[in-house]
This record gives structure tokens, sequence and C-alpha cells, in this order.
């Protein structure tokens, strides 16, 4: 109306200029165009006034009340250590079928400690379809003044000390302590293992992943067992000190700690054993500047009790490398592996190993999730041998003792075939497809069919007492968290 107003006063004036015959006439139309402006003006001060009244209106009383009970809120908060905390908590319920273990059952807050753990409470063995799954848990992560944070997550029989400390609720216990400023950091306390792409638990990355990667909202969302390498070469957790070191697209992260262990000590045996008396070495160095790629490093010194000479413990040297890339719906993860175990071997000497697992996952709707995973891991040396096993030698007993992981398939195989070799274990490969669906971001629902190979007869068939070269698992997975 404004721009309305003005062109037809502006239009105006050429007329009433060229049509004036005397400075009279002129200057009354002049003054007419005066009155038109004026009018214009009386017109725009109106509608301002008008938006102004339809505005809401704070009272300055009203405003002083709200802000008063705010900061009274923040004050109640913060004198309750409520700053800065960060609560959250989940669970998963598993059924899983066994093909060769002849078994059909859900899984739900088990144990899952190895015959030769310490305080194992459990008849159960670690095995692939036996690990960090069927769990819940509680994560509780505070960041305090100054910038430390603290971090206590509980997980009742299957957290990662589980198998290591009389069946231990502790998954994490933690703290991260600025020094110098935030990028250079002290880390105390008892840590989760923060090798490969499916960490059971990894606190300081930002990922908050906890157990078998599905727990938490912004985890991968792939499978309910996890990778070879991941369950059979990896460790769980570390006891000490280390330090957070970050460095332009780098993070790094020095560990000396024990190994797997809540405390290192001499034993009945230690003039013999040699005792787990000295703590580890661990390094672990991250690449993720890029905005769709990162790769990280990560390395093992450690002596650590052998699974396969019972009550001794022998030196440990690992390394990895994993990389990751994403982008859109689409995601992709490389983990390679190389290890020696000392006199680890089922065969006798020592247990080395190297391989690989490659994942790859789409989302194909906002709901649905498919994923693949590949895993291959070499294992012939000496009869082969690895850092995590279960019970070795259940179901199946020769002239000479048992020999060989047949839960898991690792070892020489059947002891009655003819090309059996004590010297020679079995190459395993295993291949996974899962599918995801998102109910809502808190519950999700998952499906699992997963196929092991082994190069020799190395799985025992509980339901026919023989042995054989594959196995078959079927998972089905319900998680809810918070």
């Amino acid at each position: 109306m404004k721009l309305n107003k003005i062109a037809i006063a502006i239009a105006l004036v050429f007329p009433l200029v060229s049509n004036a015959q005397t400075s009279a006439q002129l200057q009354s139309e002049i003054e007419a165009l005066k009155a038109q402006v004026k009018e214009l003006q009386e017109l725009i001060k109106g509608k301002a006034a008008t938006a102004a009244e339809e505005q809401p209106v704070v009272e300055l009383e009203e405003f002083n009340r709200i802000k008063t009970k705010v900061e009274a809120a923040e004050d109640v908060s913060n004198v309750n250590g409520m700053k800065g905390l960060r609560i959250s908590g989940g669970l998963d319920t598993v059924y899983i079928w066994n093909q060769a273990k002849n078994t059909s059952s859900f899984v739900f807050g088990n144990n899952y400690a190895p015959s030769y753990s310490y305080g194992s409470s459990s008849g159960e063995m670690f095995s692939y379809d036996n690990s960090y799954f069927g769990m819940a848990y509680l994560d509780i992560q505070k960041e305090m003044e100054g910038g430390t944070k603290l971090r206590l997550t509980l997980a009742p029989t299957k957290s990662n000390a589980s198998a290591y400390n009389m069946a231990s609720i502790i998954n994490e216990a933690s703290a991260s302590i600025p020094l110098t400023d935030s990028s250079t950091r002290l880390m105390i306390g008892q840590m989760p293992d923060v090798s490969g792409y499916e960490p059971i638990l990894n606190t300081y990355t930002g990922t908050n992943s906890i157990s078998s990667n599905q727990l938490y909202p912004a985890s991968p969302e792939y499978f309910v067992t996890k990778n070879l390498l991941s369950d059979f070469t990896a460790a769980t957790m570390y006891t000490g000190v280390g330090l957070d070191l970050v460095r332009g697209p780098w993070e790094t992260k020095l560990f000396l700690a024990n190994f797997n262990a809540p405390r290192n000590d001499i034993t009945a045996n230690t003039s013999t054993d040699g005792g787990m008396n000295s703590p580890a070495f661990i390094f672990n160095s991250a690449y993720t500047q890029e905005e769709f790629w990162g790769f990280e490093f990560t390395g093992y010194l450690a002596k650590v009790a052998n699974p396969v000479v019972l009550g001794t413990y022998s030196q440990l040297a690992q390394f990895e490398i994993d990389g990751n890339y994403t982008r859109g719906d689409f995601n992709g993860n490389l983990q390679l592996t190389t290890g020696q175990f000392q006199n680890a071997a089922f065969g006798g000497g020592d247990a080395e190993w190297y391989g690989f697992s490659a994942l790859a996952s789409e989302r194909l709707t906002p709901q649905f999730t498919l994923a693949g995973r590949l895993d291959f891991l070499y294992d012939q040396a000496n009869g082969g041998g690895v850092l995590g096993l279960g019970n070795t030698g259940v179901g199946a007993t020769y002239t000479g003792g048992t020999l060989g992981d047949f839960v898991n398939g690792f070892g020489p195989g059947d002891p009655n075939a003819s090309d059996y070799d004590p010297k020679t274990g079995s190459n395993r490969t295993a291949l996974t497809v899962a599918g995801t669906y998102r109910i809502n971001p808190n519950v999700s629902l998952r499906s699992e069919l997963r196929r092991d190979y082994a190069t020799r007869a190395s799985f025992y068939n509980y339901n026919v007492g023989s042995f054989q070269n594959s196995n078959t698992t079927l998972a089905l997975q319900a998680v809810v968290n918070f």
C-alpha cells in the first residue's frame, strides 16, 4: 500500500506541473501534494502501531520470575551432582541355534567364562555363539569442572572382566583427566580394549559403543556375533594407566596395564610357570580427520595366561590395523591382524596367526539395514592356537589326551582321521549375513545367519558324536536401550 501511494503521488506531479499557468496555481497544487504525502505517513504509522499491538508483551516482573526459577533449578542440579551427568542403559535378549552343538536356546544374563579362567561359576564355555550378547548394562558418565571425565559401566555376568575376575559386574570403571589441556589426558582404572572395528567398549573416541556393538544408539547396527579376530585374537580389558594424546587428526593412546587381569601376582608355581607379574604395553593410534574414512593401528606386548598349557604364562605380541569408510547409507570396515603367542600352540611351540575381517552394510530404508561380513584366520602353525579359546578338548578324547578347541573349530581336528597331524592346525573362515529393523530409535530387531568353516574336521558334532569341517548358527535378537 505504501509503494502504491507513493507511485500515485509521484505520477500526479508531472501533469500538475505541466498544466500550471501561474505561481498561485502551482503553489496550490504543491499544497495538495503535501496533504497526500501526510495522509500516506499517517497511514504507515497506523499500520506500525497495529503490528506492535499484535506482538505478545512480556511483563518485566514475569520475566524476572522465570529467570529466577531457571537459575534455582540449575543450582539444585549442580549441588546434586547432575551437571554433566549422563545415564543410559539397555538389554538385548537373544535366541540362538547351533547345529554342531545341538543347542537351541535363549541367551540372556548367562556366564561365558572359559574353563581355565579363575573364579568361573558356570559350566558354560566361551564360544562365538556365547560371547558378548544376551546382556543388560547400566552406563553412567560424568564430566566434572576442569574437564575430568568419569565412566562406570556395569554388566552383570557379561562384563569384559567376567571371565577373569570371578564374574565381575564391572565392564568399565575409568577416569580421563586433562593434564596440560584437554588434548593431553591421563587415563586410569579398568578400560576396555581399543583394537579392531568391533570393540567391546570404546570410551574415549566418542563412539560410545558397548558390548556386541548393538546396544548403544550411536553404535553400528550390524550383527549379533562378533568377527573371528575380535573373539579369538583381541584383548577384552586393561587395568592400569594410559595417556590419550590428540594432535591434529591423530589420536594416540599408550597404556601400561595388566592385560585381561585386575591384578598381577605370584602363583603357587611361580618358580616354574614364571607368573604373570609384569604389566603389558599397549599402543593405539587413530587417524580421524577425513569426513568419510579413517584408520587406526593397535599393538600388544604382554605376558598372558596360556590357554593351552594351563597354569602357565606366555609372551604375546600382536599388531593390527583397521579402517572404515562411510558414505551416505553405505558403510565398510576392514581389519588385518597378525600375532604370535609363545608356547601356546596345540602341537607344542609357538602359536602364530594372521587374518582379516571385512564388513559391508547398506541402509536400504530408514528402518532396515542389511549387512555382510567375511572373516579369515590362518592358524595352521604347530597345530594351531589363538589368544581366546573356549574349553579345550570338549567332546573328544583319545590316547594321549585331548587336543583342540572343538567348539570353536581350532586345532588339528579329528584325532582318528587318516590325515591327522598334531602339528597342523585348522584355518578358519566365517561368512555372516544379518538384517536389522529399527522399530524406533530405542528398539531394534535383528536376525543373523552364520556359516563357519575349518580346513580340518575340527568342529565336534554333539548330536552324532563325530567331527565335521563346518557349522551353522542362526540368531534372533531384540535390543532395547535408552
